[in-house]
């Protein structure tokens, strides 16, 4: 009876250690190191945001066609699939402090009041996705 308890109780050991090494795989590890789940949340989160705040002026694609510059605008919301990576930082701050700050149309209003650093982080996030790229030459 005292071998059999051991042998069950080595096997759990055995078990219990096999768990913890699949658990521990480098695969796993360099998952949830990997910022890419982070960067896929910001994005996501930022396109949300994107839709609540910057939708009706900048439009679905960010070109600048939103329904309140169909309707009402006389200036031209920005095209922000023309800003570059470099040009983040100025769609932080015109974001956070609006568009008069930047030295444009008093338009685009200053959300800094309503929403957190790290969710216009987000909106900028999404709008780096909607970025075109320019156009090679093939000559």
């Amino acid at each position: 009876m005292k071998i059999f308890s051991l042998r069950i109780q080595i096997s759990v050991i055995l078990l219990v250690w096999a768990v913890i090494l699949v658990g521990c795989s480098s695969d796993k590890i360099d998952e949830l190191s990997s910022e890419k789940p982070i960067h896929q949340f910001s994005v996501k989160e930022g396109e949300r945001l994107f839709q609540r705040l910057c939708f009706p002026c900048h439009g679905e694609s960010g070109t600048g066609d939103g329904i309140y510059w169909a309707s009402s605008m006389d200036i031209t919301p920005a095209d922000l699939t023309k800003f570059t990576l470099a040009e983040s930082s100025l769609i932080f701050k015109t974001i956070k402090n609006g568009s008069k700050a930047q030295g444009k149309s008093n338009l685009c209003p200053s959300w800094k009041n309503n929403i957190s650093d790290e969710e216009i982080e987000y909106i900028v996030s999404y709008v780096e996705t909607l970025r075109q790229e320019p156009v090679r030459s093939t000559e």
